[in-house]
């Protein structure tokens, strides 16, 4: 019985996502990632689902602690506005690397569904933009709650 509930409990949230084919399983539509540098530069992953939900894992130099975190006031016509900037700026026909070989700048690594683009140095200004509405409409103005990690 509590199988066949969760069948239908999943086929429920499926007809109402309006796309076809996803699942618990489909990938992230968008990642966003920042790495590491030799200062205080902030290093995370972002990575919004299609099915609305949306994880940050945070590495340093953040106002959270390490660890992985949920998103509890994402918008999901978020990742609408997102994917609609990336259409307009041509994102898959970008280059996959703007990086001039310095060491000490942070890479920023931005992948929407299945392109990826890294950004150290030379960006064009689409893709800065692009990676600044996802800074502010995910990183900036939203609460996360820490995930528990299993032991």
């Amino acid at each position: 019985m509590k199988f066949i509930i969760a069948i239908i409990s999943l086929l429920a949230i499926e007809g109402c996502m309006g796309r076809k084919n996803v699942n618990l399983f489909t990938p992230p539509d968008v990642v966003f990632e920042k790495t590491a540098c030799f200062g205080t530069c902030p290093e995370f992953m972002l990575e919004v689902f299609p099915v609305g939900s949306t994880y940050l894992t945070v590495r340093n130099n953040m106002p959270l602690d390490s660890g992985k975190y949920l998103c509890l006031t994402c918008n999901p016509q978020d990742l609408k506005i997102v994917l609609k900037k990336a259409k307009k700026i041509k994102f898959k026909e970008l280059k996959d690397k703007y990086d001039p070989g310095v060491m000490d700048l942070p890479s920023t690594m931005t992948r929407i569904e299945g392109k990826l683009v890294t950004n150290t140095m030379g960006a064009p200004a689409g893709l800065i933009e692009l990676e600044e509405l996802i800074d502010s409409l995910y990183i900036q103005n939203n609460e996360w709650q820490k995930l528990i990690e299993a032991k």
